[in-house]
This record gives C-alpha cells, structure tokens and sequence, in this order.
C-alpha cells in the first residue's frame, strides 16, 4: 500500500511539474483548436497619420559598453565639462562687460551735465565781459567829453594836483609813442 501511495505521489508530482514545466507551450497548445488562424488585415497608412512601431525589451539584450566606447564616453564628458566652464566665464565677462558699459555711461551722463553746465557759466561770463566793455566804453566816453568841457586851467597845476598830472602826462605820452627798444635808456 506504501509503494501505491507512493506511486500516486509520484505521478501527481510529474502532473504538476508537467504543468508548470510545460509552461504555456503545452497548454497553448492543448487550449488553442486545430483550425487556422484567420490572417490580420493589414492597414496602409495614409496622409496625416504616423506609424507607430512597438519595440519589445525582452530581445534587447543590455550591452557592456567595451572600453574604446567607455573612453570615447569620458573624453565626450570632459568636452561638454569644458564647454560649461567657457560658457560660464563668458556669461562671467558678460556680466563684467556690462557693469563697465553702465559705469562708462553713467560717467558720460556727468560729463554732458558739466558740459551743459560749463557752456551755461561760459555765455554768461562772455556777457559779463561784453557788459563790462560796454560800461568800459561808455566810461572813457564820458571821461573823454567831460575832459572836453572842462575848461583847461591856465598857468600852473597845484602843488598836490602835480604828481598826478605828472602820471597823467606820462601815461598819455606811453600810449601815444611807441616804445623804441633799440634805443637804451
């Protein structure tokens, strides 16, 4: 009765691993019916649509990358490491070269404000001379009229009034002859 029994197990056992162990190879092929299977319509695409290929992972199979690919991998890392550095000590300059162009038109801005006002306090010193000639040119006018009404006095100066006259006489002598340099005083 024990080798029965154990029989028994036996066969149950290789039923079970049959099943499992057969997988879906025998079963698909006990489950499907012998008849053929109708073939698939096959669809044209047309305009405006886009095929859409499905790509199974299971016969992808994952590849080490040899070591010419692994260096050509680092010496492309380094490139794009190289390119970041330069990209940002130029956004760096960037930075740099636009504070300077501030800086150099904010010092532009003063220096046409003092311009502007340098040119202003230039017009009006040039009227304050041109005013001052007037009055200048007026003054000797009027001293050269008054100097003609004025009666002359005859005879002598006074004693006081001498050293003035002196300097006066002087002065309209200097303006009147020139001044001869070869001649040594």
């Amino acid at each position: 009765m024990q080798d029965e029994h154990q029989v028994n197990e036996e066969d149950k056992l290789r039923q079970a691993l049959a099943r499992l162990g057969a997988g879906a190879s025998s079963r698909s092929s006990k489950s499907r019916p012998l008849t053929p299977t109708p073939e698939r319509r096959r669809r044209f695409v047309r305009d405006g649509q886009v095929v859409v290929e499905h790509q199974g992972s299971r016969g992808i199979a994952t590849r080490n990358p040899s070591q010419e690919d692994q260096e050509e991998i680092e010496r492309l890392r380094q490139s794009v490491k190289r390119e970041q550095r330069r990209w940002e000590e130029a956004e760096r300059s960037l930075i740099d070269i636009r504070a300077q162009l501030k800086a150099f038109e904010t010092r532009e801005a003063h220096a046409k404000i003092q311009i502007t006002e340098l040119n202003r306090e230039l017009r009006e010193n040039q009227d304050a001379i041109q005013t001052l000639k007037a009055s200048l040119h007026q003054a000797r006018e009027q001293a050269a009229e008054a100097a003609r009404r004025a009666p002359r006095p005859v005879g002598r100066p006074r004693k006081e009034a001498a050293p003035a006259a002196v300097e006066m006489a002087e002065t309209e002598v200097a303006e009147q002859e020139p001044v001869q340099w070869w001649v040594k005083a």
